[in-house]
């Protein structure tokens, strides 16, 4: 069961600001979430509730949700660490 990856806006302006390399490594990370984007990410709790947020280089926190029904993993965001 593979799930589809959807990026909104935000998450990709924020990807387009980085060199290929990084944009390459996000992708490496992203994949991931295909097979099983529970596993690789942990849930938020309080006011981030039905949120999900996996670290990415050490320093950026890729904030997504998941579709259970229709089988969708949507980036919300892409933050640094200091900006939560």
């Amino acid at each position: 069961m593979a799930y589809v990856i959807r990026i909104k806006e935000p998450a990709a302006r924020w990807l387009r600001k980085y060199d290929r390399e990084i944009q390459k490594r996000f992708a490496v990370k992203i994949r991931k979430l295909k097979e099983n984007p529970d596993l690789h990410g942990k849930p938020l709790r309080g006011a981030l509730h039905g949120y999900w947020e996996l670290y990415f280089e050490r320093r950026f926190r890729i904030i997504y949700t998941i579709d259970y029904e229709k089988e969708v993993v949507t980036i919300e965001a892409v933050k640094h660490k200091d900006e939560f």
